[in-house]
Formats: C-alpha cells, structure tokens, sequence
C-alpha cells in the first residue's frame, strides 16, 4: 500500500518539481507583464475643441459637432490599441472635458486623479473651408511642462478629410510619446 501512495500521480519528486516550475514562470508571466504596464505612457486626452475663425456665414456647428466627436473617438480608439500608451479615463463633470470648456488646471487635475502622467490637449483651428488645423500639445502632469507640441495641417472641412487627419493625429501622438 505505501508503493502504491509514493507512486501516485502528484504526490512525487517529479510532482513537486513540475508544480515550482509552474509557480515561476506563472511569477514571470505576472513579473514581465507589470513590467510592460509600466513601460507605457500613461495618457489622459482631453476632447478636441474647434476654433473657427473662416468668417463663413453658414452655421456648421452641428456638422462641426459631429465631426468633432467622430475625432475624439478616432483618435481614443487609436491610441488606446497602441502598445506603448495606457490611455487613461479622465472623470470630468461635464459631457465634453475639453479645453473649451476647462481650464488648463481643471484638465490637469482630473488627469492626475485619474493618474495619467501626461495630458494631452487638442484643438482643430478651421481658417477656411480649405485649410484646417489640427493641434496637440502634451503636458507632464506633474510639471505643468509641455513635452510634446505638433501642428498639423488639413485640407477640407468634410467628414473625410477630418477622419483621415485623426487618424494621422493619432499615429503621430504615438510615435512621438515613444520619444519621450
């Protein structure tokens, strides 16, 4: 009977050694993903605002509005699939939590409870139906220091061409947080 107990499966060396195995490279697993987490950029983005200063007499607004928000969503989409961001969820009070409406100090106060280290900050800048702006700056939380600034120029205020400068947006937003 004691042959048949030393023989069992799992109640052997064999047992014991395979199942510390599996305890470190379970530790490892855990150990190499905190590690990534921690490499990531922790970012909170604020809403896009607009400034339109076209002089147009045709009230956009609402189209402005939806493209707006068609923005902000592109560009939270794309970086919160990147590798090197942790985007981070600001709790704002109201629906927008955008520099139009927030100070600059409110902003970096929602993004350091929410724990970000950086914030970023975006504007749309429409000078005419055919050039647009697109701003981002990128604020350490702790420093109140701006890190990151980009200006990017956009041709046409149609759905189409804001979709493709949020995507550029974006992109670049990754690429330059990897820089810093």
């Amino acid at each position: 009977m004691d042959q048949r107990q030393a023989s069992s499966p799992g109640t052997g060396r064999a047992s014991r050694i395979g199942f510390s195995i599996g305890l470190i490279v379970l530790a490892l697993g855990f150990s190499a993903q905190a590690l990534a987490d921690e490499a990531r950029f922790p970012l909170a983005i604020s809403g896009f605002f607009l400034v339109d200063t076209s002089g147009e007499q045709r009230d956009q607004s609402a189209e402005h509005r939806e493209r707006l928000r068609q923005f902000d969503k592109i560009v939270h989409d794309e970086l919160s699939k990147s590798d090197s961001i942790a985007l981070v969820e600001m709790q704002c009070p109201l629906q927008r939590c955008s520099r139009d409406n927030l100070t600059f100090e409110q902003l970096v106060g929602f993004a350091r409870e929410a724990g970000a280290k950086y914030l970023a900050i975006g504007a749309i800048n429409k000078m005419s139906t055919l050039v647009l702006w697109s701003r981002v700056e990128i604020y350490d939380v702790a420093t109140r220091k701006m890190v990151m600034n980009r200006l990017y120029t956009f041709r046409g205020d149609n759905d189409e061409a804001w979709r493709r400068a949020a995507h550029y947006t974006a992109r670049d937003v990754i690429k330059g947080a990897a820089a810093l």
